[in-house]
């Protein structure tokens, strides 16, 4: 065989064994979708008045992303039915990327269990771009409340029914009682329903109701105006350092509320890779982990892939806190 000829055929079939090596990457290289570019400004939903704690940290990480998409994200409050309205809107909103979620585990995790009537989405039917932040719940009282501990607190319950304020059947704020309560079935409990978070903290400061389970963000500004019993979560938070958690007292409940950007059914899986890698690098930047701690917010790890999962577990899990409580709305 001539050796040019040979060099050649050489060439070539090893052109085809490194092609043919690679045939199962090759679409993708032929036929990936371009890397998406917003053609105008993001509508970033917030379900909630603006003011509140979601939407302060949904501000908070808009910026960033806006920064590295090159496009605003604007905040769109559409507050109602303890965030069911808004969540409603963006599920059947153009699935373009033009039009995202700032989700919480009170709308996506808690309220299709207790609002069967109102919900128009189904929590896994969203398109998952990433979750961001976790958020804690403090039992609190008025400063002059007589109870001095938490272990005060339960002995008082189980001798006479007290008083405790949350913002709407399903909300966390009454789910993190009724998993103290799922501890201590002999606690006399009675629910006092208000319109928000800030209600609530005005309740309890007022002495209006006798206890709440305050979001850390509010907790921490209002300290001086409360008694801090513990903490419903896994892990004592830096900002309120010497708050023990429940379980550290013998009651292992974990109530914290989760927030994280979801999409509209169905957008295109190179809008949400585009999303998703913007939201990880704003979410990564330190001082913005700085601002989260600062306002109570813990900055969470979970990979963007598993976020899909991750929403599927807490429907899960908190539907089986609401079954337990019998807690429904009909209408």
């Amino acid at each position: 065989m001539n050796t040019d000829f040979q060099n050649h055929f050489l060439t070539r079939r090893s052109m085809l064994a490194v092609l043919g090596a690679n045939a199962a990457g090759l679409p993708g290289l032929l036929y990936a979708q371009p890397t998406w570019t917003p053609s105008a400004p993001v509508k970033m939903v917030v379900p909630y008045s603006a003011g509140g704690g979601t939407d302060v940290l949904a501000r908070l990480i808009s910026t960033q992303i806006g920064n590295s998409l090159g496009q605003a994200i604007v905040i769109d409050n559409k507050p109602g039915a303890n965030g069911i309205l808004g969540t409603n809107y963006v599920y059947a909103a153009p699935a373009d990327g033009h039009t995202l979620l700032f989700a919480a585990a009170d709308f996506i995790s808690v309220a299709p269990h207790v609002y069967s009537k109102v919900v128009k989405f189904q929590p896994d039917g969203f398109a998952p771009v990433a979750l961001i932040a976790k958020m804690g719940f403090v039992l609190a009282s008025n400063v002059d409340n007589d109870a001095k501990d938490l272990a005060e607190v339960i002995e008082q319950a189980k001798g006479k029914e007290v008083t405790y304020a949350h913002w709407g059947p399903g909300s966390t704020s009454q789910m993190a009682m009724e998993l103290l309560r799922s501890k201590v079935p002999s606690m006399k409990l009675l629910a006092v329903p208000y319109g928000g978070a800030a209600p609530v903290l005005n309740a309890v400061m007022a002495g209006e109701v006798q206890y709440g389970f305050i979001p850390t963000p509010l907790a921490i500004a209002s300290r001086s105006k409360l008694k801090l019993y513990a903490l419903a979560s896994p892990q004592r938070f830096a900002g309120i350092k010497d708050v023990p958690t429940l379980a550290e007292k013998g009651y292992v409940v974990d109530a914290d509320t989760w927030f994280g950007v979801l999409a509209p059914p169905k957008t295109p899986q190179n809008v949400i890779e585009t999303l998703q890698a913007q939201v990880v690098k704003a979410a990564a930047d330190p001082s913005l982990h700085a601002r989260m701690a600062e306002r109570g917010y813990t900055a969470t790890n979970v990979a963007p892939k598993d976020f899909g999962h991750f929403i599927k577990s807490e429907y899960e899990r908190w539907g089986t806190v609401v079954r337990s409580a019998n807690i429904r709305v009909e209408d």
